[in-house]
């Protein structure tokens, strides 16, 4: 039985009704309708049904914010994180306003529960079903599997929800209110997933799959589901609160229970060796930065457990279109779709400092600094993390047959313009004659700009996009749903909170070997304060999983996203979180040059100065979280559906 889950398949309705859901009670006969009969006696059908389950998997990729901005083309939850703010003109009311969460954003409920009921009810015509005697086990483990990841999709959305394992049936006898399921605590959803993953993994799901059937799971993906759900059950029991009459919240005695759980399941597919960090062995830098970009855009890289494919002509995206650099889109591009800003930049270390400020000035005496300037847009970023250049586009970075130029205007005696003033360009075309003489524009062709898409905080996405795409609107670059560093990253994470601190250092010390920068060692630990270590953890996640939608996640379970933090951290990272941009600037005084590789009248000298919405320069959007957002509001319909519903706190 082999099928391509990326390619087209037609959906096959085998029962509809849903009493949990905010759809309507039953739904109507579709024209594709198969009798039940035909559907589980037909191999082929009986094949397109189990396809049709993994193609209703929420996969929360690259359209994954959708329906968040009207449908606004693709999003990752990056925008509503601390990586990375909207680029476009404020002009459409997007790049401009202020992100409060929403209390339904990234809803969903009645469409899971009937991808949930379809997997019921698979599992219950398996003893009848047309499968072959020797794939009933794995075939079992799968659909066990997506029903487990629905179930964490729900959970840490809502926490607590029904725990529907059987297909419900209605019939003259049945009384409606025998439908409607009330929540269940948190900890049992999370343990659901857990012990169904733990089981299907030692007892269903086999090791390997052939190329035909690449994208189907193994037990590793389940092992990967397991490490994933018990980090998150373990941080909401140790951070969050325990609210049972709302069904939220996990006992805070059993957090390292939890945590022993993700050591257990991210070891299990650690130690069979069957995935390996790509480029691990690599020394030369360079080498690096290009392995670090080039195995996200290949589904065939050793360190995919398990992703999501897409294929011409039926399943494509078109992330490149929307994150592309200005001056390099093609047709009807948006560029700076999401827009790195300078603190995500900065989160990355130096390659021998954990310090990664960027350094702009410089003091010459006593309460006395001056710009640094740099020779070329790129030397500021000299001896960062080579996966910067890998997720991040640069001032100065090369790009296609060209470089993104970036600047904002002309230093002139050391002085930064005031933007705002009215001798100051006004668009991207307006020449500004240096002290040489010579002429450049003042703004670089790709920004920054306030104005249309140019980048406003002087950067670009890198990570997942094709920079040679020949058609933007069809990209088949996998998506990432499990790799093997989130699990070293899973399993550092659980041995800190442990105090299992030197056996961390091993699981967090991969990815940085990898990346190229130094390793932290137990001499690091001790010179530090206590939870220095943990922070490293985290920001270790936040650069390595950058652009793959667990930083807004990981906000969420460590509560620290909201004022008041868990970790007493002050201010909630998104509490009213600001814009920040890098801007770079030509100095006067230097003049230019035709740039022999580019032609571009390029400045000799640079300085940089870091803007802030709170400056005078720079007025962006912020970003607002809030106390309840740690759990989603249920939907009145739902509620009115299933009056057994208990709404979220402060709801």
């Amino acid at each position: 039985m082999r099928f391509k889950i990326a390619s087209s398949i037609s959906a096959v309705v085998v029962s509809a009704f849903m009493a949990a859901s905010c759809d309507s009670m039953f739904d109507i006969k579709p024209s594709t309708y198969i009798p039940a009969e035909d559907v589980w006696s037909d191999p082929a059908v009986v094949n397109s049904v189990l396809a049709q389950l993994y193609s209703n998997i929420q996969y929360e990729e690259y359209k994954y914010c959708g329906d968040a901005f009207f449908d606004f083309g693709p999003r990752t939850l990056a925008l509503w994180s601390d990586e990375a703010i909207v680029g476009f003109n404020p002009a459409d009311g997007l790049g401009s306003m202020d992100a409060y969460i929403g209390d339904d954003w990234f809803y969903t409920y009645g469409d899971t529960y009937k991808a949930i009921r379809n997997c019921n009810t698979f599992l219950r015509q398996m003893g009848s079903a047309a499968i072959d005697e020797s794939e009933k086990d794995a075939i079992e483990g799968e659909v066990r599997f997506i029903r487990a990841f629905h179930y964490f999709t729900l959970v840490k959305r809502l926490g607590g929800v029904p725990l529907i394992t059987e297909v419900q049936e209605y019939n003259e006898d049945t009384e409606l209110t025998d439908l409607q399921v009330p929540r269940d605590k948190e900890e049992v959803i999370w343990e659901f997933i857990r012990s169904e993953c733990f089981d299907i993994a030692e007892n269903k799901l086999p090791a390997t799959r052939d190329a035909a059937n690449r994208n189907r799971v193994t037990k590793y993906a389940a092992w990967a589901l397991a490490s994933r759900a018990c980090v998150y059950a373990a941080s909401i029991a140790k951070y969050g609160t325990l609210d049972e009459a709302h069904f939220v919240g996990v006992p805070k005695d059993k957090a390292n229970w939890w945590w022993e759980q993700a050591v257990t399941a991210s070891n299990k597919i650690i130690e069979d060796n069957m995935y390996y960090l790509e480029g691990y062995d690599l020394t030369d830098r360079q080498a690096r930065i290009d392995n670090y970009y080039s195995f996200f855009l290949d589904e065939s890289n050793s360190e995919y457990i398990w992703f999501r494919a897409y294929m011409e002509p039926d399943l494509v995206h078109n992330y490149t279109k929307m994150c592309a650099p200005y001056s390099f889109r093609k047709g009807f591009g948006y560029g700076g779709s999401e827009e790195p800003n300078l603190e995500f930049v900065e989160a990355f270390e130096y390659v021998d400092d954990f310090d990664g400020t960027l350094k702009v000035e410089r003091t010459v005496a006593i309460n006395r600094t001056e710009r640094i300037q740099y020779d070329n847009l790129i030397d500021i970023f000299e001896n960062k993390d080579p996966r910067l250049f890998a997720t991040v586009g640069l001032p100065g970075d090369k790009y296609q047959d060209g470089i993104l130029e970036i600047r904002r205007g002309v230093s002139n005696g050391g002085q930064i313009p005031d933007v705002g003033s009215s001798n100051y360009p006004g668009n991207m075309e307006v020449k500004i004659k240096l002290a040489d003489g010579n002429e450049i524009t003042g703004i670089g062709k790709d920004g920054p700009y306030e104005q249309n898409e140019p980048t406003k905080t002087g950067f670009y996405l890198r990570k997942f996009v094709v920079e040679d795409q020949v058609d933007y609107d069809k990209c088949t670059n996998p998506w990432p749903v499990f790799r093997l560093a989130e699990i070293y990253l899973n399993l550092a994470e659980a041995l800190t909170e442990l105090g299992r601190e030197s056996e961390a250092l091993v699981a967090l010390n991969m990815t940085r070997h990898r990346a190229g920068i130094h390793e932290i060692t137990m001499s690091d630990v001790s010179s530090h304060e206590s939870g220095w270590l943990l922070d490293r953890v985290r920001n270790e996640r936040r650069v390595e999983l950058a652009y793959e939608n667990h930083r807004f996640w990981d906000l969420r379970r460590w509560r620290i996203a909201a004022t008041p933090r868990a970790d007493n951290g002050g201010t909630g990272v998104l509490d009213g979180y600001p814009a920040s941009a890098l801007y770079p600037w030509a100095v006067y005084e230097a003049g230019a040059e035709v740039d022999p590789e580019t032609g571009l009248m390029t400045p000799k000298k640079y300085v940089f100065s870091k803007e802030y919405t709170d400056g005078q320069r720079l007025q962006r959007a912020r970003k607002h979280f809030y106390q309840r957002n740690y759990y989603l509001k249920f939907k009145e319909d739902d509620l009115k559906t299933n009056p057994r519903l208990v709404n979220n706190p402060e709801f």
